[in-house]
């Protein structure tokens, strides 16, 4: 009897959920995660946001301002993942090329990889990209180029390792039988690449690419606890009090800009985080259970 692969079950069924979030606000009509209602009536009295999850129904509470969490929550998933998968289809479009190239022209190629990949390898990609944008911060002007910083910097920690991975994978793969029978017949390097080394690779790809998105996320989450995120805060002014809160509903942003709520009103900077490490919980899962399929078939 087959037995069953659930870390790939589970994977795929946190991955059906995060696919669910993204599209729940087409078929949902939710409040807008843009506006909040900071002042509630409570029989006589007057009641100020945050309201507690449960209060006036807010199903995970609201933020500092009255806006709904669940929604943004919600409107989150779009920002969080996009952002994430753009950040490894970016470092894909950098490692596949170098990878594949400096598997198949071995020498310096290969060598020039192996040490960038080193080289980042040798410190935590939390430190590198932690102490980088910390010292940038200041001098990046704008939100964009703040953003293309961040983004910048999440590819260039994670690129090098990818290239190595696809460069041994693509030496192993050059050894075969058809391969070599193939060369010695001819075939341009191309030819090679597109008929036989990358059809053999595309397990090995679906396991790094969610292996490579889990991290993201998880980095993603280290940073914003470090007060480093994508966006920024706009003040909200009231009779007598002034508030600066994050603007998008990206969960990065949600977290980073509340972490100091997390005594008095934990649930703000909370659910964020835990949106964060279920995606990257569904994507680890996603990419062990990939790895686990292609041993069974092969």
């Amino acid at each position: 009897m087959r037995r069953l692969n659930a870390p790939l079950v589970v994977g795929l069924v946190l991955t059906a959920g995060l696919v669910a979030l993204l599209v729940l606000p087409e078929l949902v009509a939710l409040p807008d995660p843009h506006v909040g209602v900071h002042v509630q009536m409570e029989g006589r009295k007057l009641r100020l946001a945050p309201f507690a999850p449960g209060e006036f129904g807010y199903v995970l509470g609201s933020d500092m301002v009255g806006r709904d969490l669940l929604s943004r929550v919600i409107y989150g998933a779009r920002y969080t993942l996009g952002l994430a998968a753009a950040v490894i289809g970016l470092r894909a479009a950098i490692a596949l090329p170098a990878g594949l190239r400096a598997g198949w022209a071995g020498g310096r190629a290969a060598r020039i990889v192996q040490a960038l990949a080193v080289g980042f390898g040798s410190i935590p990609a939390l430190a590198l990209v932690a102490m980088t944008l910390g010292g940038l911060r200041w001098l990046v002007p704008g939100q964009k180029g703040w953003l293309a910083t961040y983004v910048a910097m999440l590819v260039l920690s994670g690129a090098p390792s990818m290239a190595e991975q696809v460069r041994r994978r693509a030496e192993e793969i050059l050894v075969m039988p058809h391969v070599e029978a193939a060369r010695a017949l001819g075939a341009t390097p191309w030819r090679i690449l597109r008929r036989h080394v990358l059809p053999l690779m595309r397990a090995d790809l679906a396991v790094m690419f969610s292996s490579e998105m889990a991290w993201v996320l998880l980095l993603m989450g280290q940073l914003a606890v470090f007060g480093i995120y994508v966006g920024g805060t706009v003040a909200v002014r009231g009779d007598g009090w002034i508030r600066y809160i994050e603007y998008l509903p990206e969960w990065g942003q949600m977290l980073g800009a509340n972490r100091t709520a997390i005594l008095g009103s934990p649930w703000i900077p909370f659910f964020p985080g835990l949106a964060l490490g279920l995606s990257a919980a569904a994507f680890h899962l996603l990419a062990e259970g990939f790895r686990l399929q292609g041993l069974r078939q092969g």
